[in-house]
């Protein structure tokens, strides 16, 4: 048996009530705080006033699709992991899913076990974008530095 996931902050986006008010119920019930939106814009406003571990957006919706909102979260905040939820993830080709800057992708209908798969996914994404914008930056392995030995002329590089 897998460990709980702790509780995360969670945003759901979906323009269907049915959808947006299932995954509520799904993850309140697993004991995270989940917040709705009904579009894009509606989830960008969210986004600028709360921090989100997570946002699950539909891929079809009026207005914003999800691919423009996965883009704008990513461009307004980058570490924010974005969860596609679609009916259509079964027949995103690479190339669409290469384009769609999200961490996952769930196919509708979802099971409790995809949902959970997609959080503990997000929370080590998250935990290492922590680790990674706390780090020191690395020295870069590739340039060495020595002191050229007398009489040696310098190497001319290209």
């Amino acid at each position: 048996m897998k460990a709980p996931i702790p509780s995360q902050h969670i945003l759901v986006v979906d323009d269907e009530p049915m959808v947006s008010d299932a995954l509520k119920m799904l993850l309140t019930f697993d004991g995270h705080t989940i917040e709705l939106a009904n579009d894009g814009p509606d989830a960008l406003k969210k986004l600028s006033k709360n921090k989100f571990d997570v946002v699950f957006t539909d891929l079809k919706m009026r207005g914003m699709l999800g691919d423009a909102l996965a883009r704008a979260i990513k461009r307004e905040y980058p570490r924010q992991v974005v969860v596609m939820v679609t009916a259509y993830g079964d027949v995103l080709s690479p190339r669409e899913n290469v384009s769609i800057p999200v961490d996952s992708v769930i196919s509708k209908p979802f099971s409790i076990r995809a949902l959970r798969n997609a959080l503990r996914h997000a929370r080590e994404l998250n935990e290492d974008r922590q680790i990674a914008a706390t780090s020191p930056p690395l020295a870069d392995s590739a340039v060495v530095l020595r002191p050229r030995a007398p009489g040696k002329k310098k190497a001319a590089h290209f």
